[in-house]
């Protein structure tokens, strides 16, 4: 699908205007977010103690303008030693800890999925802007182990519906039969829909993600979730790459949907949060590549953390230009989020078993311009 502009594109250019700003005041920071509300940026994260990451991990948020100067700075969203209430009434004790999760911002709610300290399934909730609980929690997912994993998830929503996308393995099966769990959430804090979705090449791994995309965008006739996973499992002795397949609205896979998009000379992983730009028809992924060979699959000392880019396409999956984030230094957990001209990108310099003795969560906000036919 071409630009909606008049003439065609002869060049993109991708300015980064401010950034990196350090969103952490203290601690070691770790799951960055990035949601946006009109003329404001909200950015979350979360901090670590020095010698863990398994406990006291608040989540914290500042508020920007459009411009990244702020507005509100760091607030807590969730303090992990105090209860949720709603109306009075606690509904949900996070017991000194929160684990992996994400946030979309829905019809003026932030609503949010995340793993919780001692269960097996996922909670469900919905937030007012200024992190006040509305709704929930509602509990939902596989609890068995080495069936559905959901640490790294996907979730995004249509207007109408939020859809949380986890690592389906059914246990000792080959990679080549792992797929996506995808269920449809309503506003209401019910499980709507449930189903897996494989890709028909390929695989589905952990470290994911999923995009709404309605009809009339990025060339797509029918409303769908983009999904996106590296398309090989982790320790693959073939070059690791990022791929990216649809399901319908009805959790079916769409023929003819994946598509290799991401392959370079060393493993890349980790697409956790792309999107798109409706007004230049562009998609926006991020990824982190492993620092040498083989250092991304070694079992249980994968380092993980490592130079970190974003990648822009058109709709059509033809490679615009790749920005390296965080000035080139290493970088994990990208996300995204772009409108009109602005495209925001945060994410923290957390390993995955927390060795980092420092780490930041930081934002990044890029002007995008063209330069039009002659």
């Amino acid at each position: 699908m071409s630009s909606p502009d008049t003439g065609e594109p002869t060049q993109w250019q991708f300015e980064l205007v401010k950034g990196p700003l350090t969103l952490n005041s203290d601690g070691r920071a770790v799951f960055a977010n990035v949601l946006l509300d009109g003329e404001t940026v909200i950015a979350t994260y979360q901090t670590a103690p020095p010698d863990t990451l398994n406990t006291d991990k608040n989540l914290y948020f500042r508020t920007y303008d459009r411009s990244l100067g702020e507005i509100d700075g760091e607030e807590t969203a969730i303090d992990v030693h105090v209860p949720l209430t709603i109306d009075g009434k606690d509904v949900l004790d996070f017991d000194g800890d929160l684990g992996g999760h994400k946030l979309v911002l829905m019809n003026d709610l932030i609503y949010f999925v995340a793993i919780l300290k001692g269960r097996e399934d996922v909670a469900y909730m919905a937030f007012d802007k200024s992190f006040k609980p509305m709704a929930g929690p509602l509990y939902f997912g596989i609890e068995q182990k080495n069936i559905e994993a959901h640490l790294d998830m996907g979730f995004c929503g249509d207007g109408h519906h939020l859809y949380a996308q986890f690592f389906y393995q059914n246990g000792e099966t080959p990679p080549e039969e792992w797929g996506a769990s995808i269920y449809q959430l309503s506003p209401d804090m019910e499980q709507k829909n449930h189903a897996l979705v494989y890709p028909d090449e390929g695989t589905f791994v952990t470290g994911t993600s999923c995009v709404f995309v309605p009809a009339g965008q990025m060339g797509v006739t029918a409303d769908r979730l983009q999904i996106f996973s590296t398309n090989k499992a982790y320790g693959d002795p073939k070059r690791v790459g990022i791929h990216t397949f649809a399901a319908d609205m009805m959790l079916e896979f769409v023929a003819g949907s994946r598509s290799d998009i991401i392959v370079e000379d060393l493993d890349v992983y980790f697409p956790t949060g792309p999107s798109y730009n409706a007004t230049h028809q562009l998609w926006v992924v991020g990824y982190t590549m492993e620092n040498a060979e083989g250092e991304h699959g070694m079992k249980d000392k994968s380092v993980e953390l490592g130079p970190s880019f974003i990648q822009i396409f058109d709709a059509d999956w033809k490679p615009i230009q790749t920005i390296p984030v965080n000035g080139g230094e290493a970088a994990f957990r990208v996300m995204t989020q772009t409108e009109g001209d602005d495209l925001y990108v945060v994410f923290d310099e957390m390993d995955k078993y927390g060795w980092a003795e420092s780490s930041r969560a930081r934002i990044e906000h890029y002007r995008i311009s063209k330069v039009p036919s002659q």
